[in-house]
């Protein structure tokens, strides 16, 4: 903690070293307002560690999904973990590891104020974007469970009172087109309506297969909303918004390696694949993705003598189908095959004060419920072939699709309730108080049968059917102090907590299935907000350190289930609750206008993350490996200690906690003559190696780089923009995510150099 205390002062020094210096500067920082805690607040203005975009930022930056923010914002990590594109979000080390649709980041991210219960809900969403805020840090008093990392609220642009509309068409690599637009204004005296859609297809795909010659990663997508604004008499208004969005992209594929150091030689290289992002081996696997969701949302606000009263009830469903190549080889070791239907449904309404700027309060409750449906089928018919045991199982040529599944099929629902009180005093000109609590009950109850299907034989491997009830009490006490109308500084204590998860993936080992206990995570932060050079730096800094209890984690173990059938040892994979870890570091950014038309802006994170008191690996939730199959295991190189396939030791560095992140931006906008405007800007991201599980050197990737640039040419009175852009310039071919496969590593590659150019015009 000295050392990053040391790097955070000399940090501090340098910006004040800038500060001191005579000169003439740029026109002040446009302030953003934001809703991170419940109401209307400039982003200066509040004691909570808060990075927000605009919508033309997002355009400029090239964030096209919620995957992408993770390269422009400090302390997040935000990754794709499968070829059909399910999302996982960390914070400061804190997020999720499992990828099933009955699962939930410990980041929780809202639409418009509505919870993604599920990371599928997240799909089609990013278009006609007003804003987006991420919140660091625990949550847990005004935004409920499932916040211990923290919170991303995307906000949508919202119809008006004045006529505006737009178009926007874009073309870029791999023959990709993508359209966007919006069309909105005043209906009625009291209606106001906005409709936006947004389509992108792609005829070529970014991956060849390099022994069939499909293309793979095309683009396939479509996604509307509709909204209406109506006005509720002088004191209120209420707004209607619906959604619909489909997906039929051909999925990317990831590439497997490393089998030869599994098995001893090169017996099974067949199961390896080029080590190169856009070559790939599929197979005659028929990938594809077949997803689509819809749903709406009431906001009515209404103002009283004292207090503002605000309620949002909505309801959201997602369906989606996907056969993936998970494994990254050209025949079935792990295909995925996933038929998920999502329901879910939430009512909050909350109280905010008006009558006093000393004391203010917002006090609310909110009740929902969400339904899983899921067949998820894991495929590894491969090892049932003559081609795999050269004819020791079965003489017979026999396809390799089909024969060997393992089937996961379950219905899950969880019905939660939560009550807060958020309060801040105004204790002098200087000092503010901010306290809160909130109290939360979560009934989630588990529904299913995991099976084995081969040979058209059902084999049985497990049946799970039960109900967990958590109640969970978490707060906030923090102060604020306004050193003076430029300088910031607070500090606060939180705490937030993640409701019992059942790991709900196919599993082979019937102790694979069970609950695992809620999360906790206790924080403490110092952070500051500095305006400097009259208004053109903003630079705004935290330190921090995170306790975290029963952390919910991905592990893979021996499973001795079919060592005597098969003669190998398998592994499988569960979560389990990690007793105690910690996280520690500082995040800093800087928004500068040095002239007026230059715009720079820069952050750094810094995180040291640790497991403090490691599980059991002889008896993790009752799993043991039996000696001889841990005997056989280490004959075949899997190198597998106790039940684990990897020692989870004291001090093991968590999941998604790259140690060190930067991003950076340059923008010059130079003025021509027919106000036209010529801009040229360029961004830069990195991300250390990371692991996306917990103590497994396969599931190590990184680091990650992206070199972008665009150039655009504007005219203020025709209201037209024409860009031409390019990310990935250095054509970088890192990996963006890896796991233990069933033999070897699974690994997904950054996508190549991009180029595209983009016209838009708007109409007010």
């Amino acid at each position: 903690m000295h050392q990053i205390a040391s790097t955070f002062k000399k940090s501090m020094i340098a910006i004040a070293i800038i500060a001191a210096a005579p000169s003439s500067y740029g026109q002040e920082i446009e302030k953003i307002s934001v809703t991170a805690q419940k109401r209307t607040q400039s982003i200066t203005e509040i004691g909570v560690t808060t990075t927000a975009f605009s919508g033309d930022s997002l355009e400029e930056l090239g964030v096209e999904s919620a995957v992408d923010l993770g390269a422009h914002t400090p302390g997040l990590v935000a990754v794709n973990s499968t070829s059909g594109g399910t999302p996982i979000f960390a914070i400061r080390g804190i997020g999720l590891d499992d990828f099933s649709p009955n699962n939930t980041s410990g980041v929780g991210v809202y639409t418009d104020e509505v919870f993604a219960s599920s990371p599928v809900y997240l799909s089609g969403q990013l278009f006609d974007i007003e804003r987006v805020e991420v919140l660091k840090g625990p949550q847990g008093t005004l935004y409920g469970k499932n916040t211990t990392g923290g919170a991303i609220n995307f906000i949508t642009k919202k119809p008006s009172d004045d006529f505006e509309a737009y178009v926007e068409v874009d073309y870029s690599s791999f023959q990709t087109l993508e359209i966007s637009g919006a069309v909105g204004g005043a209906l009625t005296d009291s209606v106001n309506g906005r409709v936006a859609a947004n389509y992108a297809k792609s005829k070529e795909g970014w991956q060849t297969d390099v022994e069939t010659g499909e293309e793979f990663g095309l683009i396939d997508t479509f996604a509307v909303r509709g909204q209406l604004g109506f006005e509720l008499g002088s004191s209120g208004n209420a707004l209607l918004r619906v959604y619909a969005n489909q997906d039929k992209s051909k999925p990317s594929s990831p590439s497997s390696e490393g089998i030869e150091d599994v098995f001893g030689d090169d017996s099974f290289a067949q199961l390896n694949s080029p080590d190169q992002g856009n070559k790939v081996k599929v197979g005659n696997l028929p990938v594809m993705r077949d997803e689509s969701g819809s749903g709406l949302s009431l906001t009515i606000d209404y103002s009283f003598n004292f207090f503002d009263l605000v309620s949002i009830s909505s309801w959201d469903q997602y369906d989606r189908n996907i056969v993936d190549n998970y494994d990254g080889s050209a025949v079935a070791t792990m295909e995925l095959i996933q038929d998920n239907q999502l329901q879910q449904w939430a009512q909050e309404v909350r109280f905010i004060s008006t009558s006093s700027d000393d004391f203010s309060w917002v006090a609310g409750f909110n009740i929902s419920n969400e339904e899983v449906d899921s067949v998820d089928i894991f495929d590894d018919s491969f090892f049932l072939t003559d081609s795999a045991f050269d004819g020791v199982l079965y003489p017979e040529d026999i396809s390799a699709i089909g024969l060997d599944q393992f089937i996961a099929d379950y219905i899950q629902i969880t019905d939660s309730l939560g009550v807060y009180l958020h309060t801040e005093t105004q204790l002098n000109d200087s000092w503010k108080l901010i306290a809160g609590i909130r109290y939360s009950h979560d009934e989630r109850s588990f529904n299913g049968i995991a099976t084995n299907l081969s040979f058209g034989e059902i084999f049985p491997v497990t049946e799970l059917n039960e109900t967990n009830t958590d109640d969970a009490i978490t707060g906030k006490v923090g102060l604020d102090w306004k050193v003076n109308s430029d300088l910031l500084v607070f500090g606060n204590v939180a705490t937030s907590y993640k409701s019992g998860v059942y790991y709900g993936a196919a599993i082979l080992d019937a102790e694979a299935w069970s609950y695992v206990e809620p999360e906790d995570v206790t924080s403490a932060e110092i952070g500051y907000k500095w305006t400097l050079l009259d208004g053109s730096m903003q630079f705004n800094g935290a330190l921090f350190g995170m306790q975290y209890e029963n952390r919910q984690s991905l592990v893979t173990f021996v499973s001795g289930e079919f060592s005597d059938f098969s003669g190998f040892a398998v592994a499988d994979t569960t979560l389990v609750n990690i007793p105690k870890s910690e996280t520690k570091g500082f995040e800093m950014d800087v928004q500068w206008l040095p002239i007026d038309d230059l715009t720079v802006h820069a952050g750094v994170a810094y995180l040291d993350s640790k497991v403090t008191q490691a599980p059991d690996t002889k008896n993790l939730r009752g799993i043991n490996a039996d000696p001889g199959v841990n005997d056989m295991a280490n004959e075949q190189g899997f190198g597998f200690v106790d039940a684990l396939a990897a020692p989870l030791e004291n001090g093991a560095v968590l999941s998604q906690a790259p140690e060190w992140s930067y991003n950076a931006m340059v923008a010059y906008d130079m003025p021509l003559d027919n106000e036209l405007y010529l801009k040229f800007q360029t961004s830069y991201s990195w991300a250390d190696s990371q692991f996306a599980q917990l103590a497994d050197d396969n599931a190590k990737y990184g680091p990650v780089s992206s070199l972008d640039g665009l150039v655009s040419l504007s005219s203020d009175a025709d209201n037209w923009t024409l860009s031409l852009w390019a990310r990935n310039l250095l054509d970088k071919d890192a990996e963006t995510y890896s796991f233990t496969g069933f033999a070897g590593r699974t690994v997904y590659h950054q996508k190549p150099t991009t180029v595209g150019i983009t016209f838009k015009y708007e109409y007010f």
